[in-house]
C-alpha cells in the first residue's frame, strides 16, 4: 500500500476530528473512501485493508451507519430506512484481532433489498478499535480512560444519471479573529456531491503578479517544497464534501501569522471542473480588521466516552 489514512479525513475530505488528545489513534485503512455505481448490478462487492498501528494486539469490530452532514459540517447518523445504503452493505468479518504492523482484509458486498431510486445512496463502514481483555479488568480503567479509535470507510453509491452542479456563491476573507479565515459559501444543485480541490496562496498586495499569473505548485504537501519569492504562505484548499440540495460554507484557515499591511488571497482550484482562478484582496491592521467579501466572476468530549468519534471527509 503506497498510503495509509489513520483518520476520517482522507475518508471523506472534512478538515477535523473531534477527540479526546489522550492517545494515538492506532487504526490504519487503504482505500478510505469508495464511489460505486450500484443501480446496473444486484449486487457489487469492494474490500478494504485495516492496519494495526499500534504496539500491542487490537481488535476491531465493523458496523455501518447511514449519515449527512449537519450546518456546521459535522457528520450526523441517519436512521435507516429500506433506501439506507448501510441496509444493504454485507461485510466479512465483523470482529478480528491483530497483532502489531499485521493488516486485515475487510470484504464487503452492497445488496440492495429494494429497488434503489434514482441519486447518491451513502454510509460509513466503521472500523472501531474495543478496548482489550486486560483494560476491562483493570481496577483503574475508571481513572485513567484509554481512548480508542474509530474510522469511517465512506462509501457512496450511484444510482442511474447522478448529475454535479456546483455553485460558488462568495469568497469571503475575514481576520476579525485568529486566525484569518476565508469562507467558500457553495451551493449543491445537483444529484450528486460536489467538492472543490486546489490550492490558495497568500501575496504581499505590492508584490501579486495577478490571478492569471500564478499557478498550482506541484508538491505543495511536501515540508521542503521553496515557495516562489515574494509568496507568504500556501496550502490545500478545504474539500469538504457539499452534499446534495445544501449550501454550506467550508472554512479555511490561515495559519500564517501576518503583520499589519494589504495582502491578497489567490486561488487556483476548481469546484468539480468548474475553474477558480481569483484574487481577493484583504486588508490586516494593527488596531481593526477589515473583511472582504468577493462574488465569483468568470475569471469537548465527556471523559466517560471511551473512544474517538468522526465527526462531519469528509
Amino acid at each position: 500500500m503506497k498510503k495509509w489514512c489513520v483518520s476520517v479525513l482522507a475518508a471523506i475530505g472534512l478538515a477535523t476530528l473531534y477527540c479526546q488528545p489522550i492517545a494515538a489513534i492506532s487504526i490504519g485503512v487503504s482505500p478510505p473512501r469508495f464511489e460505486l455505481n450500484i443501480g446496473r448490478k444486484k449486487q457489487v462487492t469492494k474490500s478494504f485493508k485495516v492496519l494495526n498501528n499500534g504496539k500491542k494486539p487490537a481488535t476491531f469490530r465493523i458496523y455501518t451507519q447511514g449519515w449527512v452532514l449537519n450546518e456546521k459540517n459535522e457528520v450526523k447518523p441517519v436512521a435507516p430506512t429500506e433506501q439506507s445504503l448501510d441496509q444493504w452493505i454485507v461485510v466479512n468479518p465483523v470482529q478480528f484481532t491483530l497483532p502489531p504492523g499485521k493488516i486485515q482484509t475487510v470484504r464487503f458486498a452492497v445488496r440492495p433489498r429494494v429497488q434503489p431510486k434514482s441519486g447518491e445512496h451513502r454510509a460509513f463502514i466503521y472500523v472501531e478499535e474495543l478496548p482489550g481483555a486486560d483494560e476491562n479488568n483493570d481496577p483503574k480503567a475508571s481513572v485513567n480512560v484509554k481512548v480508542l479509535g474509530r474510522f469511517g470507510v465512506a462509501v457512496y453509491g450511484y444510482v442511474g444519471d447522478v448529475k454535479r452542479v456546483g455553485v460558488l456563491n462568495s469568497i469571503t476573507v475575514d481576520n476579525k479573529t485568529a486566525p484569518i479565515k476565508a469562507a467558500f459559501d457553495i451551493s449543491s444543485q445537483g444529484s450528486g456531491y460536489v467538492r472543490m480541490k486546489g490550492q490558495y496562496a497568500v501575496w504581499p498586495a505590492n508584490k501579486y503578479p495577478g490571478a492569471s499569473a500564478t499557478k498550482a505548485m506541484a508538491d505543495l504537501d511536501q515540508k521542503k517544497t521553496n515557495l516562489p519569492s515574494g509568496l507568504l504562505d500556501a496550502g490545500s484548499l478545504p474539500s469538504n464534501p457539499v452534499l446534495p440540495d445544501t449550501r454550506r460554507q467550508l472554512i479555511l484557515n490561515i495559519a500564517k501569522k501576518l503583520p499589519p499591511g494589504q495582502y491578497v488571497l489567490d486561488i487556483n482550484g476548481d469546484l468539480n471542473g468548474q475553474p477558480i482562478d481569483k484574487g481577493i484582496p484583504f486588508t490586516v491592521t494593527p488596531a481593526t480588521n477589515t473583511a472582504s467579501t468577493v462574488k465569483p466572476s468568470s475569471k469537548s468530549l465527556p471523559s466517560s466516552l471511551r473512544r474517538l468519534v468522526t465527526p462531519r471527509n469528509q
